[in-house]
């Protein structure tokens, strides 16, 4: 046998592979199927098969095409995906490397709803303390549903029914197909204005793509944003939409939201009654104890003899009015000894003396530095007369007046004749008025 013949099992799957990624058919696939044995790896690679009911092949998709989903691979999930089929050596095994992948038909709604509901949960807007508290004794409903559906007669018929006092105002609206998303926001809008004490928005069962209105997203928040209570009975008691997460009250049926928006009357008469009952059980029981302790009050020996009432209070009023006596009696005569005491202290000790004297003593030391001050004025005025009749002995004024006069040149005062020239122009002064004069001549003793 001539061995040359043979491949390896590497040579053939190498070929193969070879075939696979050279096949234009292979290089992009789209396929649907089930999810499952789904693995998420720490490095981000998510690796699982994907099956029909005959079939399975084996799947990876990458961290990079990975990161792009918009949910998250789990067991189960029908998918439909794009990628290319390739074929792993180390196992001779061919796979799809998956490049695209969404949720099949039905499942993109669950997806799309489940994403909606996560959003209004990060907002709060499922947190308990945002539900409005549903009126007991409504006066006024509006109800936002189709006029035409068996679901309107049976609401209306039980809110009839059970409490009759109601007033009911149907706003007829669209709630399946293209227009059902405008008119319900519109008619929540209108009921919101009514001043109703309760709306309820409600439609019969249906697929989820029937109700689906009740799964967008702005249609929530309408509800949500009411100032009115809201009561949601959307579709069959499975169906569970996003306006039953953020209306204030869910009931699982359109009938079932009638019934839990109104009390029964007949129940609330049971009550009634049975409260009258036992407001008159009460009175009577009240009236008997009354009676036996007014009956209890006439026996007793105090109420038969008035007087006996008063006696002890009789005397403890004597007893205070003598206390009171003998106390206010004392009291005033202590008094008076000790204002006599203080009048007599104060007659020694009053100041009119001490003032005389001291007004005596002050008009003593007034004269005494009166006649001070006019010795000691009349030194100081000797003094100033001696020292004025010295300055006025050598003042020039009085020397001029003797006969004596002064010569200056350019304002300064010539005390030798070697200081001027001749030519000069000299000034005199004498004690009254001046001479201007030329000098002539200049004699010096030298």
């Amino acid at each position: 046998m001539d061995s040359t013949k043979y491949l390896s099992v590497q040579s053939l799957t190498k070929y193969i592979k070879y075939k696979f990624e050279k096949d234009p058919y292979l290089q992009r696939v789209f396929l649907k199927g089930e999810l499952s044995n789904v693995k998420h790896h720490t490095n981000g690679h998510i690796y699982f098969s994907v099956k029909d009911d005959r079939s399975v092949i084996s799947a990876v998709m990458f961290r990079y095409d990975a990161e792009k989903l918009n949910f998250k691979p789990e067991e189960g999930q029908n998918v439909l995906l794009a990628g290319n089929i390739t074929l792993y050596e180390a196992r001779g095994q061919y796979q799809i490397y998956v490049k695209e992948m969404q949720i099949d038909g039905i499942g993109q709604l669950f997806l799309k709803l489940e994403q909606n509901k996560e959003l209004l949960k990060k907002k709060g807007y499922l947190n308990p303390e945002h539900k409005k508290a549903v009126p007991a004794f409504p006066e006024h409903i509006a109800i936002v549903s189709s006029s035409t559906s068996a679901a309107i007669k049976d609401m209306i018929t039980t809110l009839t029914r059970r409490y009759p006092l109601v007033k009911v105002t149907l706003l007829n609206t669209y709630v399946q197909g293209g227009r059902s998303q405008e008119s319900v926001l519109t008619n929540l809008k209108r009921a919101d204005s009514l001043g109703a004490d309760t709306v309820i928005l409600a439609r019969g069962g249906g697929s989820i793509e029937d109700l689906w209105t009740f799964n967008e997203l702005e249609v929530a928040l309408a509800v949500f944003n009411m100032d009115t209570p809201v009561i949601t009975g959307v579709g069959h008691e499975t169906d569970i939409t996003l306006v039953d997460y953020v209306s204030d009250l869910r009931a699982p049926t359109p009938t079932a939201a009638a019934e839990q928006a109104v009390p029964n009357i007949r129940d609330l008469n049971l009550r009634l009654g049975e409260l009258g009952r036992q407001a008159d059980n009460l009175i009577m029981t009240k009236i008997d104890r009354s009676r036996k302790q007014l009956e209890g009050l006439a026996n007793y020996y105090k109420f038969k003899n008035p007087n006996l009432l008063y006696t002890e209070e009789t005397e403890r009023l004597r007893d205070l009015t003598a206390s009171l006596d003998n106390y206010m009696s004392s009291s005033l005569l202590e008094n008076r000894h000790m204002l006599d005491r203080h009048m007599s202290a104060l007659s020694y000790s009053s100041p009119s003396p001490l003032i005389r004297n001291g007004q005596a003593e002050l008009l003593r030391t007034k004269d005494e530095l009166k006649r001070r001050i006019k010795a000691v004025l009349g030194r100081k005025m000797e003094h100033l007369s001696g020292n004025i009749n010295v300055l006025e002995s050598v003042s020039p004024v009085q020397i001029l007046k003797r006969g004596y006069s002064y010569t200056t040149f350019n304002n300064r005062i010539v005390t030798e004749a070697k200081n001027l020239k001749v030519g000069d122009v000299i000034e005199t002064s004498f004690n009254r008025g001046t001479v201007s004069a030329k000098v002539t001549e200049v004699n010096t003793d030298d």
